[in-house]
């Protein structure tokens, strides 16, 4: 990965490791460019830039609640970006969504044990856009609140992919053109295209993980309509955590940018089987990396790094011959 020693896990994967990752990996420092200009205010359309706040710190720490000192890597230095000007927009005037974006207010790649500003780090204020828990029906079938395997490979798939990354904290590629838009998340691995050119729902696609998506923009706003859902994935993230969903889900995405260094993106998920109420995502902040030579690195999860695994491989491969 390019000497970057990315890790892309939920939080309490490792605390270890994530302060190894801080001490080792200046790398990720943007120094003046994640700190420089003033941090954005309140925008138009609901959108709630970041906000510089008081310094956070690792839980059950010396000095825990106190700015840290200098910190290894320079992560005393990353705050939220400034708003950066004007979104750019395409050839068709639309908003151009291109860009290499990360689910934090930084540009750059963060984990929860950073002693880091909370409001570089969060997608979204909890006090300023709370976001409500999903409200299931009272006789719901246990399958679809059944514990999701631990250690399983997150599968790639809408909207999970985008929802996840609260915790995952891995970026998103977006590359726009007049008519569609190609999404490519780091991890999971996954590659949506979204055709904005008036293509409807078939009457009868066949499920997908990312199902069938279209598209159309309303204002600077693209809205994202998706259905045909694969019912063997998850909806993996948000307030209500983990919970499987029918063959009816039915998920809006709302992307837009409000300006040159920020995106928001937000997801309602309707399903007349399993929620009583549609659930809607917080606008989460997503920002433009500011590293010049940020580049794109592959992230593949498989299921054989364990010993015994390998060796329950070995052992079936050979009877094979």
């Amino acid at each position: 990965m390019k000497g970057m020693g990315r890790r892309y896990g939920i939080e309490t994967a490792g605390f270890l490791i994530a302060v190894l990752c801080v001490a080792f990996t200046p790398a990720f420092a943007q120094g003046n460019n994640a700190g420089s200009g003033k941090a954005p205010g309140n925008t138009a359309g609901g959108f709630q830039a970041p906000q510089k706040s008081d310094q956070t710190c690792i839980a059950n720490r010396d000095g825990c609640g106190k700015a840290p000192g200098n910190i290894v890597g320079g992560f005393q230095e990353v705050h939220p970006l400034p708003l950066g000007g004007a979104a750019p927009r395409m050839s068709d005037g639309l908003v151009d969504l291109t860009g290499r974006w990360y689910p934090n207010a930084a540009g750059q790649m963060l984990q929860a044990a950073y002693p880091l500003d909370r409001n570089a780090f969060r997608q979204f204020d909890p006090k300023a856009t709370p976001e409500e828990k999903p409200a299931f029906k009272a006789d719901l079938n246990p399958k679809y609140r059944r514990p999701v395997p631990y250690g399983g490979c997150d599968q790639p798939a809408t909207p999970s992919a985008a929802l996840e990354q609260e915790n995952q904290h891995a970026p998103l590629e977006l590359i726009a053109k007049p008519q569609r838009l190609v999404m490519l998340y780091e991890y999971p691995l996954d590659v949506r295209m979204v055709y904005t050119n008036g293509r409807v729902h078939p009457k009868d696609p066949d499920p997908t993980f990312n199902g069938d998506s279209v598209a159309q923009w309303e204002g600077d706003t693209l809205v994202i309509d998706v259905i045909a859902i694969d019912e063997r994935m998850w909806n993996k993230g948000g307030a209500g955590g983990d919970w499987f969903h029918s063959d009816q889900e039915h998920v809006v995405e709302r992307i837009t940018r409000p300006s040159k260094n920020y995106l928001s993106y937000q997801i309602t998920i309707e399903d007349p089987i399993v929620l009583a109420k549609p659930w809607k995502s917080a606008p989460r902040t997503w920002s433009l990396a500011q590293d010049p030579n940020d580049e794109w690195t592959e992230v593949f999860c498989t299921h054989n790094e364990e010993p015994d695994e390998i060796k329950r491989i070995d052992a079936a491969r050979e009877k094979t011959k």
